[in-house]
């Protein structure tokens, strides 16, 4: 969290304004495991803000080519149309 905490900081800051990873955000991380210790950490290799995240679904044993949206896909769609009116029109809190 303490990367997700820095980065929100510093692209509010720049912004002067909330960062959209406020309202949603994809790491792609790498996990580094020292087997001598047993230590775990990790490596940032690309964030993705809201609306260009790429997200996938492995559709290789499913029985339908469609991917599934169900509750997390509605939720985004919901979240992210409430956030665009919020920073068009401040009016809309």
């Amino acid at each position: 969290m303490d990367t997700y905490d820095e980065l929100y900081k510093i692209e509010s800051k720049q912004l002067a304004a909330k960062s959209p990873i406020g309202v949603f955000v994809r790491f792609d991380i790498a996990l580094i495991l020292d087997q001598g210790s047993d230590r775990i950490t990790y490596f940032v290799n690309e964030v993705e803000r809201t609306q260009t995240t790429t997200l996938w679904s492995n559709r290789l044993r499913a029985k339908s080519s469609t991917p599934p949206t169900s509750i997390f896909g509605y939720t985004l769609a919901e979240t992210l149309h409430r956030w665009l009116c919020i920073i068009t029109d401040p009016s809309a809190l």
